[in-house]
């Protein structure tokens, strides 16, 4: 039998390896290495192109330069007055050297006004022609710009587009005289591109760094005469000034190209050739299909060999992967669990030892009559203080928290928030709160959901330190099947939606990505744990909810809360309310806890406020008290306790002594009273870190509410 298997699974190796892996191997070989071919043969196109490009308009900006130095050597320092007085004679001398040099067009010379003294293409010149607002004469009154290229133009008296070449005529007396500019018509180059582009079928550009279109070939649609900042040339630029080859879409046309971008040897001019991408693609097609014609009969042949092979073995294979899916979830479930038991072990530990620190400095403070002793235990009790709750928002966060969800009427519970957040936000911050009509009751714990609204209050404060305004929405809302699958764990169907917006500075992509890390904060050392978004994350994905953040810089922030609708029957149930007097009236107390310096603490507040207590280190020891008949109105114990944990022991005294009223003390409860990260109905939890005030309220709650059903 096992040679048998061995056999089939060498076969079956074999076959995979042999039509699978080599196939592919060569097909994806094939394919990267024919289109990298294929773009490294575009690129090699470009570099060509751009060379001609480069050298045919270098070509023209040299003709202009000699023109420049000819309009020198004719003008030189004259004044304006020797110019007009000389019309004749420097028109035909600039109309020798219009016609002579193919590239230009006119021959102008203006002076510090922006008049035409002299021009290659009339005599006289026209008095009235102001050139004053045309760009490079602008560019050379307050500062000489060397040869200064411009934009494109359509002059005043005829039809055809140009770009003028501008210089500096000589100063006089020290003050800007003027300037000579040589007009250049694009069709000097367009003329070339779309020569070259019947022998290559590429795309031409001649362009300023600002992204003015100088010549273009083919021309661009619907007289668009710049690039976008967002297209292709500018992001070559970024890279590299020099110029270089980049994949995009350009902004001009639409099209996708390969493009290439040049530097010329003339200041802020660029040439740039471009290819099509489906011409790319189509010849990196043709290339692989030579290769499939042959490899796709042989890949179909040794696929049926496989398909064969699978069916001798697939019951093996079935088998076997159930097998191995089953491993890896049981190592998965192993690991999280160790992971659980953890951070459970650390935060039940950590809350005990918070316990006798919060307890023993808020018993050294009575009786502290110096003010700076008073001073130094109000600081470290603020210290434990906060490490309390960074506990606390650790497990929130690792959804370890106990929760105590019950039906919730948000609209009435955003009425009673809106006076603590008032209080908090401060003046500056102008909250308004609206309730959705017909709104949806949902399940959920109200603490903890109070402290998320708190939580993203105060962050929208931060956000908003001049002030602003912050909305608290809510509203029925429904989760569809497309949404759902992009957001891994969240089910379609009904839920309330809590939306808290703030007009505040917002925030960037990169640090919505980040907001519910722990420890993630964008605040100054010091101003924040990082833990309050990610409590915010983990109660409502315990809740069996989703989160969502929309943010923008400059824009405000909206957190969305959705948690799921409650169905059940709507159950109003009132908040605790504290006894007239938290004090005891001689009411005997069990305590049950593990950890001597908590009982001991425990202990001796209950005795201060005026019961009677007996104490008990473990449920072996409890029990021994109640086969003693000792009496006792309310038994306190911790959850995790040595031997039988506190809810086996809460069940087998309230077994002995039916309607003994029970309160659970704990860091971390597990499973002895919290399933599915719910606390089991009808449970009176006290959470540790312990608190004088917290024990006092609680214990009398429960002694002085109805008797416990059993």
């Amino acid at each position: 039998m096992r040679a048998r298997r061995d056999a089939a699974i060498r076969l079956l190796r074999t076959a995979l390896v042999a039509t699978i892996v080599i196939p592919l191997a060569i097909l994806c070989w094939g394919t990267w290495v024919t289109y990298n071919n294929a773009f490294a043969h575009a690129d090699e196109q470009l570099s060509a192109t751009m060379d001609v490009l480069a050298e045919q308009a270098n070509t023209v900006f040299e003709s202009v330069a000699l023109t420049f130095t000819s309009v020198d050597t004719l003008v030189g320092a004259m004044s304006d007055d020797q110019i007009s007085a000389s019309a004749q004679a420097l028109h035909s001398k600039l109309h020798e050297l219009e016609v002579a040099t193919q590239a230009v067009n006119a021959i102008r010379v203006l002076d510090k006004d922006g008049h035409v003294l002299v021009s290659s293409q009339v005599v006289p010149a026209p008095k009235d022609q102001d050139l004053s607002d045309r760009d490079y004469f602008k560019a050379q009154v307050a500062n000489d710009a060397g040869t200064f290229i411009g934009s494109v133009l359509v002059p005043r008296v005829s039809e055809s587009s140009y770009f003028g070449v501008s210089r500096r005529r000589p100063l006089q007396n020290g003050q800007f005289s003027g300037v000579v500019v040589v007009s250049v018509v694009p069709p000097v180059f367009t003329d070339f591109f779309s020569r070259l582009a019947r022998d290559t079928g590429g795309n031409y550009v001649l362009l300023k760094g600002n992204g003015d279109i100088l010549a273009r070939y083919p021309p661009s649609p619907s007289g668009v005469d710049r690039v976008s900042p967002q297209g292709g040339f500018m992001h070559i630029l970024a890279e590299s000034p020099a110029g270089g080859i980049t994949t995009s879409r350009q902004t001009v046309d639409g099209v996708d190209r390969r493009v290439g971008v040049r530097k010329l040897g003339v200041a802020g001019l660029y040439a740039s050739a471009g290819i099509e991408l489906r011409k790319i693609y189509a010849d990196w097609l043709w290339t692989l299909s030579a290769h499939l014609i042959f490899g796709v009969p042989a890949t179909i042949l040794l696929f049926v060999l496989v398909l064969l092979t699978a069916r001798r073995t697939q019951a093996f294979y079935a088998e076997a992967e159930r097998r191995e899916l089953a491993e890896q979830a049981l190592r998965q479930s192993q690991k999280m669990e160790a992971v659980g038991q953890l951070t459970g072990g650390v935060a039940h530990d950590f809350n005990n030892l918070l316990t006798i620190i919060i307890g023993n400095l808020s018993i050294a403070k009575r009786g502290v009559v110096e003010a700076r002793a008073e001073r130094a235990l109000n600081n470290a009790l603020t210290g434990a203080e906060r490490a309390a709750q960074l506990t606390q928002r650790l497990l929130a966060f690792s959804r370890q928290q106990p929760l105590n969800p019950r039906a919730v009427d948000v609209n009435r519970l955003m009425v009673n928030v809106s006076d603590i957040l008032t209080r908090s936000l401060g003046e500056n911050v102008e909250l308004e709160t609206i309730s959705g009509a017909g709104l949806w009751s949902v399940e959920a714990d109200v603490s903890e959901l109070e402290s998320a609204l708190l939580n993203l209050a105060l962050n929208a404060r931060d956000a908003m330190p001049n002030g602003g305004k912050l909305t608290i929405e809510s509203s029925n809302s429904y989760l569809d099947d497309e949404y759902c699958r992009q957001h891994a764990g969240l089910s379609p169907g009904q839920y309330v939606l809590v939306a808290v917006t703030d007009n505040g500075m917002g925030m960037s992509a990169e640090t919505i990505e980040k907001a519910f890390e722990p420890f993630f904060t964008t605040k100054e050392a010091g101003k924040g744990t990082g833990l309050g978004l990610s409590q915010v994350y983990g109660f409502i994905k315990q809740s069996g909810g989703h989160v969502k953040i929309y943010s923008e810089p400059g824009e405000g922030t909206s957190v969305k809360l959705y948690l799921p609708r409650h169905d059940g029957e709507h159950v109003d149930v009132p908040a605790e309310i504290p006894a007239a007097s938290e004090r005891g009236r001689g009411e005997t107390i069990l305590i049950v806890e593990d950890d001597d310096g908590v009982r001991e603490y425990a202990a001796e507040i209950l005795r201060d406020l005026n019961y009677q207590v007996l104490e008990a280190r473990d449920s072996e020891s409890a029990l021994k008290l109640l086969d003693a008949e000792k009496n006792f109105d309310l038994l306190l114990t911790d959850v995790v306790l040595p031997g039988k944990n506190g809810r086996e022991l809460a069940t087998e005294v309230v077994r002995r002594r039916p309607g003994l009223k029970v309160i659970f003390m704990t860091g971390y409860s597990r499973n002895a009273i919290v399933h599915h990260g719910r606390l089991d109905r009808g449970t009176e939890l006290i959470p540790k870190p312990l608190t004088e005030a917290v024990l006092a309220r609680r214990i009398r709650y429960v002694l002085d509410g109805p008797r416990a059903q059993n």
